[in-house]
């Protein structure tokens, strides 16, 4: 008995390692996006001084490093979260804690973006705010994933076959 726990042990072990690897690359990717996106934040506002723009740089550094940590910690969660959905025995109260725990961090990457985006209005001129908040709402929209294009199109279909 005791050496089935232990196979059921490096199995999940294995299993979170991979799970792990596959999040990381998926977010190496969007996290290259953004870095992308973030630098050309300055080539989108017309007429940045010098000084607009080191500052902007500087806060994009900032807030790339707190973002990356929170998505790493998002990380963890979501492997940890797997674990204890495919457990022999599933601990409810565990797993919603966990969920709770992942909610948690998304929200506070929500709201460094948030304070991102304002710091970065602080500094800018009224015309350069119109642009920059225009050119944000966009972003917003085309930089939605497949993921979630797929499940709007799907949502979108269902309602659809609904109506017939």
């Amino acid at each position: 008995m005791k050496k089935l726990q232990q196979i059921s042990l490096a199995m999940m072990f294995f299993a979170l390692m991979f799970y792990s690897q596959t999040i990381t690359a998926q977010h190496h990717e969007m996290n290259m996006r953004q870095n992308q996106e973030c630098e050309g934040i300055n080539s989108k506002i017309p007429n940045l001084t010098e000084q607009q723009e080191a500052q902007i740089k500087t806060l994009r550094i900032v807030h790339m490093k707190k973002v990356q940590d929170l998505k790493n910690l998002i990380d963890v969660k979501n492997a940890e979260l797997k674990v204890l959905q495919t457990a022999n025995k599933p601990d409810l109260s565990a797993i919603n804690k966990k969920i709770d725990e992942k909610a948690s961090l998304k929200t506070e990457l929500e709201k460094e973006r948030a304070a991102f985006r304002q710091k970065i209005r602080a500094l800018l001129t009224d015309e350069q705010k119109v642009v920059f908040d225009s050119k944000m709402h966009k972003n917003k929209h085309h930089k939605m994933g497949a993921h979630e294009k797929h499940r709007m199109h799907k949502k979108g279909m269902g309602q659809h076959k609904m109506m017939h």
